[in-house]
């Protein structure tokens, strides 16, 4: 439990930041709901502080680490990772804990018991669960996948006798069977499991940049308003979560691309250099076997024997005789008459396929498949919690189970078209402002107005509740000003407000080179309509 965690692994180093933290995240409520205090560096109980830590401190610490601590594996992995993958999901987890520990604890007042020993044990704890956990429903899914192949192997082995039964199949028959059978174990079983770690390598690459929604979400903040990438500024205020399934996708693509050029043509000849080794041996094995009557038996032990030898496919493009005899399907040990003729409509019905469907096309073909699998899930990790702020419009970053939204960037209201009552100028003051916190509030659904904002949310959006307050110079009011300059333009327009921008602002960050203009919310819209951006939902 929370109240377990800062008992057992939390000191508190300065109890005042802790209290000002704790009456900043709370928005005028102590920990208990009593009125808190009504300005900074007041004297704060042990107990009041204490209840901060429990109630703030550690649920955030919690929601910080949880992707850190938590071992997902990719459909199709190894049922055991590899003890480099585990190493790295260790070095990763102790990288987060100093960072969570220097950025965040001591910010608050707040450092780790004992060094951070315990708590990195418990983590590691955490992590090993979660991996046994993953371990456990990948052993479920291969369970699952191994029955249906069971099943599909032995409704296609009785069919096999069934026709052997009903009448005297020919070598002809017999050959064009196994080798549809070969074909698509090896075009379609063998390709897909290996196109899954080519998938697996772009997943770990693209969470390397965004380990998760936390992550992804900042990460849509720094590219739009830190970067001063202002048309960007405008798709984020549109949609948040458009707009960052439009950064997704793109770091996706980029990463498919560099990849994919170096993979795909390496697939496509060792899918090739497969069936060459195929169709090579079963002419080899009929050639020695001419005039004699065989069964399938015979070939699959030839194929034993190669493997056993180690033989290469020519030119060395990788050992095949292994995969083929994993491979070879599961069929009816049926009589060989003529082994020559067998072979002869064997490689023909290869070829046929072949034909077709083109080894580049198959490859491509199953890679495009797996890698759009993989891009749907890796989406569902980063998208995280839909819910933007009601009042700024900025995307909720809890990457836990939660009933109560928390956003780490909010924004003015103004991008989100909040007017000021009566004038309809734009609302310049800071969301957490207590500017903002009295200011009056029009109800999203009639036209009620609501004397301030606790008032606007109780009513109309409690899982926002409580709202942070904080009226300090911020670091970011200079990006947000910035922002506003310079893309007020197409705001003003599209929300039908009055400018009342600061002339000091307009002096200071105002970009007349680079400043939108009034086209820029329709060009917006346009690039994020992919993205699920539906006009007609807008603000």
């Amino acid at each position: 439990s929370d109240a377990q965690w800062a008992d057992e692994f939390f000191e508190i180093r300065t109890p005042s930041k802790l209290a000002d933290y704790g009456f900043a995240q709370h928005a005028g409520r102590n920990a208990h709901g009593a009125p808190a205090r009504t300005g900074q560096g007041h004297a704060a109980s042990n107990g009041e502080v204490s209840a901060v830590l429990k109630a703030v401190v550690v649920p955030e610490v919690r929601r910080h680490l949880a992707a850190a601590m938590a071992f997902e594996l990719p459909d199709g992995a190894p049922r055991v990772p590899d003890a480099d993958v585990v190493l790295d999901a260790v070095r990763r987890l102790s990288e987060a804990l100093r960072l969570e520990e220097s950025r965040f604890l001591t910010r608050v007042g707040v450092r780790l018991a004992g060094g951070g020993v315990a708590f990195a044990n418990a983590a590691q704890f955490s992590l090993r669960r979660s991996l046994l956990d993953a371990l456990a429903q990948a052993e479920a899914r291969r369970i699952e996948h191994q029955w249906r192949t069971f099943q599909s192997h032995r409704e296609q082995t009785e069919a096999e006798f069934i026709s052997m039964l009903r009448s005297r199949t020919s070598d002809s028959a017999r050959a064009a069977t196994l080798a549809g059978a070969f074909f698509d174990a090896l075009a379609r079983e063998w390709l897909d499991e290996t196109l899954v770690a080519v998938a697996a390598d772009i997943r770990a690459q693209c969470l390397s940049d965004m380990p998760d929604a936390s992550g992804a979400a900042e990460r849509a903040y720094q590219q739009a308003f830190v970067e001063r990438n202002w048309q960007d500024v405008i798709e984020y205020t549109l949609d948040v979560n458009a707009y960052l399934h439009k950064i997704f996708a793109s770091l996706f693509e980029e990463r498919k691309v560099s990849i994919t050029r170096v993979q795909r043509p390496l697939l496509v000849a060792q899918l090739g250099a497969h069936l060459d080794a195929l169709t090579a041996l079963v002419r080899s094995w009929a050639t020695h076997h001419m005039g004699h009557r065989c069964k399938l038996s015979d070939f699959q032990a030839t194929i034993r024997d190669m493997a056993a030898a180690g033989g290469e496919v020519k030119g060395g493009e990788t050992p095949s005789w292994a995969l083929l005899l994993q491979r070879f399907p599961v069929v009816a040990d049926f009589d060989i008459e003529d082994p020559p003729r067998f072979a002869q409509e064997f490689v023909h019905q290869i070829a046929v396929l072949l034909g077709n469907a083109q080894v580049a096309d198959i490859v491509a073909d199953r890679l495009e498949a797996a890698l759009h699998k993989q891009e749907a899930q890796v989406w569902a990790l980063l998208r995280g919690c839909s819910a933007v702020c009601p009042c700024c419009g900025s995307k909720c970053d809890r990457t836990d189970k939660h009933s109560v939204h928390h956003c780490g960037h909010h924004l003015l209201p103004a991008f989100n078209g909040w007017r000021v009552a009566g004038t309809c100028e734009a609302a310049l003051d800071s969301c957490k402002s207590s500017k903002n916190h009295d200011a009056p509030k029009r109800s999203d659904f009639s036209d009620q107005l609501f004397s301030n904002l606790e008032e606007y949310l109780r009513v109309e959006h409690p899982e926002w509740l409580p709202f942070p307050r904080e009226d300090r110079e911020l670091l970011a009011d200079s990006v947000l000003k910035a922002a506003w300059v310079n893309c007020r333009v197409p705001l003003l327009q599209r929300y039908d407000m009055v400018d009342c921008t600061p002339k000091e602002w307009i002096e200071a960050y105002e970009e007349s080179h680079r400043m939108l203009g009034a086209d820029a919310v329709d060009v917006a819209e346009r690039s994020l309509a992919r993205y699920g951006y539906c006009p007609e939902l807008g603000p």
